[in-house]
């Protein structure tokens, strides 16, 4: 059985990937994967032993993608393995539609964090009460990460993503595929903070995920969030 996790809510889908896991577990990466590799995985032969459980990323990358009729052909052939596919945003009906029978684990942010993100604005001291909203529905990994998602939306379509150059790409393809009124609101919202504001909040974002991970901060996330969204 394939099971495609996926969906806005990037923190838990990933989590939800990852629990299902064991140690028997065998993990291979879309956008450079040996199809001979995974085929000898799903029959137990090869190099590597038997093992019900087959783990696929990046299949629905920009690289991945080139290869998914490719690998959704051998996995539709699979009949006793548990496949379980992690993608790091929501796919559409035409992608899913390479695989006949699978189960659907989506997992969708909030709405009241769509509220607070596209409420952000520079000056604004209900930030910080509106961002203390959705810690009630959600936790503030997902939150901080919709922050990053924001601006650097905002800054892909004030025409600087201020990325290196293969997330830029990335990124200024998520700009694309946006409903001209979600272009809209995010133009509006860009305009009033301007490119160097959103490049200074961009960075300020980038060190504390940088610093939360590292353990470098005396801050827990929530409060590194409180400074940055009074800094704004």
């Amino acid at each position: 059985m394939v099971t495609l996790v996926h969906g806005t809510d990037e923190v838990s889908s990933r989590n939800y990937f990852l629990e299902n896991k064991n140690k028997d577990s065998l993990t291979f990466d879309a956008e450079n994967l040996n199809t001979i590799e995974l085929t000898q995985a799903l029959q137990g032969s090869g190099l590597f032993g038997p093992s019900n459980k087959i783990f696929i990323e990046n299949l629905f990358s920009r690289k991945g993608l080139k290869n998914l009729e490719t690998i959704a052909e051998i996995l539709n052939k699979s009949k006793d393995a548990d496949i379980f596919i992690w993608a790091d945003k929501e796919i559409g009906t035409k992608n899913l539609s390479v695989f006949p029978k699978f189960q659907n684990q989506n997992f969708k942010v909030p709405q009241n964090i769509w509220a607070f993100v596209d409420g952000i604005r520079p000056g604004n001291p209900g930030n910080v009460s509106l961002f203390h909203n959705t810690l009630e529905t959600t936790n503030a990994e997902i939150v901080f990460a919709m922050i990053i998602r924001q601006f650097r939306l905002m800054l892909g379509l004030s025409g600087d993503s201020n990325l290196p150059a293969g997330k830029a790409e990335e990124n200024a393809e998520e700009v694309k595929k946006l409903a001209p009124w979600q272009k809209g609101k995010l133009t509006r919202q860009a305009s009033m903070f301007g490119l160097d504001n959103l490049k200074k909040t961009y960075k300020k974002l980038y060190k504390i995920d940088k610093s939360q991970k590292t353990g470098s901060s005396n801050l827990t996330l929530v409060q590194s969030i409180d400074f940055l969204l009074l800094e704004i």
